[in-house]
């Protein structure tokens, strides 16, 4: 019975896995298009991809674009979340359905009805509507995850922080903030990559002046057949890994996932 579950659970990982290799060693060929295995092997698709200011343009837009929508809604969540927690009022159960909806709500919907809204405010900026948009898909994931470590976070520490004589923004500070921080910290990674790799509401919001690096992908593959995007997916790939252990050393993956 174990080996069975064992099996199962590597046919499990490995079907999981091997899209992501095939992608990795798709990368590393020097064919003019994409085979596998590949027959010859080259970093020169890396250095292509690289070298084209639209895929280096876009990349630094997403990255932007992702660091300031997920500064945004941190603050927004965190201060949502606590009032669901510990506030008593009316509708608390109809404010956490409405800040989760975009998690259920199908991503064309949300992409027509954002695109309609800023359309009949008159916000033509593009960036500002970008950074809007992104908050909004974003602050579902901050909201569940706070949610989740304010939920399970004992209340008799804070209890015994103001009874010593803290202050409640010191207790706040020194207390709750510490203990919430891995809920915070996987939620911020998690606004990070939604808005980094989201399609559908930058898809209509962008313009050829501003442009994010899955739309430039998209539009980059409609035309074109070469390895360069399987380059740029496994660097994707090379800085998610490198995010995961730095996330591991500082406050550990399973301290994160148990949030």
């Amino acid at each position: 019975m174990k080996i069975a579950f064992n099996t199962m659970i590597a046919l499990l990982i490995a079907f999981i896995v091997a899209p992501l290799l095939i992608v990795i060693l798709v990368s590393f060929s020097g064919r003019e298009i994409p085979e596998f295995p590949p027959s010859t092997w080259s970093l020169r698709w890396y250095g292509y991809a690289l070298s084209q200011p639209v895929f280096v343009t876009s990349a630094i837009n997403s990255a932007w674009l992702a660091v300031m929508a997920t500064c945004i809604s941190t603050p927004i969540a965190l201060g949502a979340a606590m009032a669901i927690v510990r506030g008593q009022f009316a509708g608390k159960n109809l404010l956490q359905a409405a800040l989760l909806s975009p998690l259920f709500v199908p991503a064309i919907v949300t992409s027509l009805a954002i695109l309609l809204a800023f359309s009949s405010a008159g916000l033509r900026t593009v960036t500002l509507r970008l950074v809007a948009a992104h908050v909004l898909i974003t602050l579902p994931y901050l909201v569940r995850t706070i949610l989740a470590s304010l939920t399970r976070l004992d209340m008799t520490v804070e209890e015994a922080a103001r009874t010593l004589g803290a202050s409640p923004i010191r207790t706040f500070w020194y207390v709750t903030l510490p203990l919430i921080r891995p809920g915070l910290t996987a939620g911020m990674l998690f606004a990070t990559i939604v808005s980094f790799d989201n399609v559908s509401v930058s898809l209509f919001l962008t313009t050829a002046r501003t442009n994010t690096l899955p739309i430039a992908t998209l539009n980059y593959v409609e035309y074109n057949f070469d390895p360069s995007i399987a380059a740029i997916s496994t660097m994707l790939i090379a800085v998610t890994a490198v995010a995961a252990l730095i996330m591991e050393r500082t406050v550990g993956l399973r301290s994160v996932a148990g949030a």
